[in-house]
């Protein structure tokens, strides 16, 4: 087993070392590290006392290094081990995205090829990906739970190298990629080179929210929002209570309403969407006193939330 693994603040070309506790097991043990860049480089091993060894590497390149440590040819328990170099920046680290997918290895002309950019856990920054080749090719980046769906379509035959870069200059493990394109020349080919760009600006992504991973990335201004009505201000027990939000201006989000009495939630707060981004709200409540009401859409408050209403 391996133990006081540094997992922070560890800088290029600072030694990293941490120790295997081998725990009365004879065999051989040997580590290797594999860098962001995809290089693989031998650590260094030393022995501590007949049952522990120290593992020694000195890192060269930021990002996550992956350390496998194999004990007569087999990993020890946790490896490979993963290791961060240098500050997990918010501008993305290319080290903690990667690629897969068949349109990295090649593809047919006039079809299109596609691979995934998984981008979890990678902070946020600029995706970029370039395709050289004998044609242009059409290019398309949807997000998908795992980060970002790409496709593209050759148009002539030959080999294309894809470039994906992550939070500035430095590529992704593996790129570029070399993907051998077969069938007719549909067009172009008249140069021996044309280059294809798409770059997308990326939200952090992380893999502990599940579900709520792939939400999209709303574009939308809660200061363009209108809010009318009594229910904004006053409201009265055993009523029902309305106001209208015109969001209409305001891009594309979610209207999220809550209201909170003196001691409790409101009864029931009902949201109904009458069109173009117009919603009707109408709540009741049970008791007298001073409420709040909030009215969001997406994570902003709309002007004047949170209102105060009072129920006399």
């Amino acid at each position: 087993r391996s133990s006081d693994l540094q997992e922070k603040g560890m800088k290029v070309n600072q030694p990293a070392s941490f120790a295997v506790q081998l725990n009365g097991a004879r065999g051989v043990i040997d580590a290797k590290v594999h860098t962001p860049s995809g290089s693989v480089e031998e650590c260094y091993l030393s022995e501590l006392d007949s049952d522990k060894y120290a593992i020694r590497f000195i890192p060269h390149e930021n990002g996550v290094h992956s350390i496998d440590v194999k004990f007569n040819g087999s990993h020890i328990p946790g490896s490979p081990f993963k290791i961060r170099v240098g500050e997990q920046s918010q501008a993305g680290d290319p080290g903690m995205v990667s690629a897969y997918g068949p349109g990295l290895e090649g593809g047919t002309t006039g079809v299109a090829s596609e691979f995934v950019v998984n981008t979890i856990n990678a902070g946020s920054g600029a995706l970029s990906f370039t395709i050289d080749g004998p044609s242009k090719v059409k290019m398309d980046c949807v997000e998908c739970p795992e980060g970002y769906k790409v496709s593209y379509i050759p148009m002539a035959p030959g080999n294309y190298l894809i470039s994906i870069k992550y939070g500035g200059p430095q590529h992704i493990v593996g790129s570029p990629f070399k993907a051998k394109v077969t069938g007719p020349r549909l067009s172009g080919g008249h140069s021996l080179h044309e280059t294809s760009t798409v770059l997308v600006e990326t939200v952090t992504k992380s893999s502990s929210v599940g579900a709520y991973s792939s939400l999209p990335k709303f574009s939308s201004d809660a200061s363009k929002v209108v809010s009318r009505g009594t229910g904004l201000s006053r409201a009265l027990v055993g009523q029902k209570n309305t106001f209208t939000v015109d969001c209409s201006k305001a891009g594309t989000n979610m209207l999220m309403v809550g209201v909170h009495g003196p001691k409790t939630p409101c009864e029931e707060v009902y949201v109904k969407h009458v069109g173009n981004r117009v919603y009707n709200v109408t709540y009741t409540v049970k008791e007298k006193g001073n409420y709040i009401l909030i009215v969001k859409w997406g994570d902003e408050n709309v002007p004047g939330s949170p209102y105060q209403v009072t129920v006399p």
